[in-house]
């Protein structure tokens, strides 16, 4: 239940990410500084399973990670969370492929289906580096913006928003962070998303150029009274 877009420049990236997540779970930290092994980041932290679902580096390495809804092997098991394997495993690459690699070098037995896509500062306007697990098998995918899924109806609601997103006058930086936040009556079908069990919990923008990584959080969870909560941080490269 999340959606994903990106804009790539000469001077590095942009990446714009919705999180959206059932109603009962806990509040998520805003992004901090973490590190693994010697290796400096910035993401912020599901408070039920510990991991993250989007980390960016000092080496300007931003990983995105979606659960996957669609076709899954019957072998898939979600008793390990999926948020670990950024924070534990990948935190530390210093490029899209080695976090690839390193990946293919885990064992997933035990994680629910995923896709995951790795940006760095090579990254070109083909896209990032994308591969989705559905709990049998690792296998490469073309990136097609937006990367988006659903636990209710996906392809009915990624088609949808894809659709949506044809829509747009044009993928500049602005218009894709407005698309992420503009929807007024938000239902299942739209990026920032309303339904009774789940909703959008917050959305982010990522920007990586030569010297720093910034970061532009807004907190939509349920039960804020006083509206959208917004934070930034900052990393040095």
């Amino acid at each position: 239940m999340c959606s994903l877009s990106w804009h790539h420049r000469k001077d590095g990236y942009e990446v714009f990410f919705n999180r959206d997540e059932k109603k009962t779970r806990g509040r998520a930290l805003p992004p901090f500084t973490g590190e693994h092994k010697g290796v400096r980041y910035l993401s912020p932290k599901d408070s039920d399973a510990g991991g993250t679902w989007l980390l960016a580096n000092e080496h300007g390495v931003t990983l995105a990670l979606l659960n996957h809804w669609g076709t899954v092997s019957k072998k898939a098991n979600p008793a390990l969370s999926r948020g670990n394997l950024l924070s534990q495993h990948l935190a530390n690459q210093s490029s899209a492929s080695s976090a690839m690699e390193h990946l293919r070098n885990i064992s997933l037995t035990g994680y629910g289906a995923f896709t995951l896509a790795a940006f760095d500062p090579t990254t070109s306007s083909a896209g990032p580096q994308v591969v989705r697990w559905n709990g049998e098998r690792l296998a490469s995918l073309t990136p097609e913006m937006p990367l988006c899924s659903s636990s209710f109806l996906p392809d009915t609601v990624i088609e949808s928003r894809r659709r949506y997103f044809q829509t747009l006058p044009d993928q500049n930086p602005e218009t894709l962070w407005d698309w992420h936040r503009r929807e007024d009556s938000p239902t299942a079908y739209t990026v920032r998303m309303n339904r009774p069990d789940a909703q959008t919990w917050s959305i982010s923008r990522v920007t990586v150029n030569r010297d720093t990584v910034s970061w532009r959080y807004i907190e939509e969870m349920p039960g804020l009274t006083a509206g959208p909560l917004e934070h930034q941080a900052f990393l040095k490269r």
